[in-house]
């Protein structure tokens, strides 16, 4: 095996180690956070409805209905198969110490998402390896995939989708028949991403904004190729989405603009965060002040930002798909108005991914830098 294979492998190793221990730390340590208090609840109710086997009742929950509610029922589904009771609600207070007879809700719902934030981590390293160790440690993404948050499944089916949506690119160009995308993995991607749709909106949103150049991009068999995306995506997104069986459009349109007047309501607008609060959170570990002793380094915000702009062209040339997902997202959290910081797990497998091909083009340089001396050196001293 090449010494950089080998080298690859080690840093994915490392990336996984290091990611399923610090998130197995944040899950035993963190307090109960604000929203976690609100899907808990909803996903015993979810719980209720699914052992009572009242799929009506189940669909028609509004309950959290701004959200989808796939990874609550699979929070309902753990809840069920544990057999964990649910706990009194009053004596859970947000960053206080859980209590013990809720110890367990917690810990089996946390676990849960933060299986899906190492998947995460893994499949960045499959791209880059140094990108999947940032996202490793990266105080956000290892607090809020550790935490009954909605962000791990999502963000893993955002991972996939385009982990097939650039397959389609490539085997359409290794086939060489002058097809933009090979159609059944732009199926794949698109089912993927209906999926992610169904955990949470803006993950679709944010990919599918990233994958639109690509696909308005090629003229020929443009129809073939929006078929093929679109609908199953469309599909997946239905079948995974309970609140929206009795009535797709209505539905989806009550909740989809409940996002945009809660963006512009009293409790945003008296948070007063400014437009440029994503920069901030993306320069400053706060997690790592909020929770002491939890987290084992905030470091990775030094450098996330610098190595991702000098890893962008490089990132642009090699993986597109990924240079437009950090750029799309980017944009999208500085023009949204609702500033959480949970948000930023919207785009940092992208800026991990671009922060990784930051490093290989500074080893290049540095390496350029020292072959020109080792080559220049004996010449200038014979001069």
């Amino acid at each position: 095996m090449p010494l950089k294979r080998i080298l690859g492998v080690t840093l994915l190793l490392l990336a996984l180690l290091a990611a399923t221990w610090q998130r197995a730390r944040a899950v035993e340590r963190l307090p109960p956070d604000y929203d976690e208090l609100i899907y808990l609840p909803v996903a015993y109710r979810y719980a209720e409805l699914l052992s009572g086997g009242r799929w009506g009742e189940l669909a028609a929950y509004r309950e959290n209905f701004e959200h989808p509610p796939l990874v609550k029922l699979l929070y309902a589904l753990e809840l069920l198969a544990s057999g964990t009771p649910e706990p009194d609600w009053k004596t859970v207070r947000v960053g206080r110490p859980i209590p013990e007879p809720a110890v367990p809700v917690f810990r089996w719902t946390r676990w849960l998402s933060a299986g899906m934030g190492i998947l995460q981590v893994g499949l960045t390293g499959l791209v880059h390896p140094v990108g999947a160790l940032l996202l490793a440690f990266d105080a956000y993404h290892a607090k809020y995939t550790a935490q009954a948050y909605l962000e791990g499944v999502p963000g893993l089916f955002a991972i996939l989708s385009v982990l097939a949506f650039e397959r389609a690119r490539r085997r359409a160009l290794e086939a060489g028949q002058g097809r933009p995308f090979q159609l059944a993995s732009l199926a794949l991607s698109g089912a993927l991403l209906g999926v992610a749709a169904a955990g949470k909106y803006p993950y679709a949103m944010v990919v599918g904004l990233a994958f639109l150049p690509f696909l308005i991009g090629y003229g020929r068999a443009r129809g073939r190729v929006w078929a093929a995306f679109v609908l199953p995506a469309m599909a997946t997104f239905l079948i995974a989405n309970p609140a929206l069986w009795s009535n797709p459009v209505g539905n989806l349109w009550a909740s989809l603009t409940f996002h945009w007047n809660y963006s512009h309501s009293e409790h945003v607008v008296r948070s007063a965060l400014p437009w440029y609060q994503p920069l901030y959170y993306l320069t400053h570990a706060t997690p790592v002040r909020w929770h002491a002793g939890v987290f084992a380094t905030g470091a990775t915000v030094w450098v996330l930002l610098p190595l991702a702009a000098m890893g962008f062209p490089a990132t642009l040339r090699q993986r597109p798909v990924w240079a437009a997902w950090a750029l799309v997202g980017l944009v999208f959290l500085l023009l949204w108005s609702t500033k959480w910081p949970q948000y930023l797990l919207l785009i940092l497998p992208a800026l991990s991914v671009c922060a990784g091909m930051g490093v290989s083009t500074l080893y290049r340089l540095v390496a350029s830098a020292v072959r020109r001396r080792a080559v220049g050196g004996p010449q200038s001293l014979q001069g």
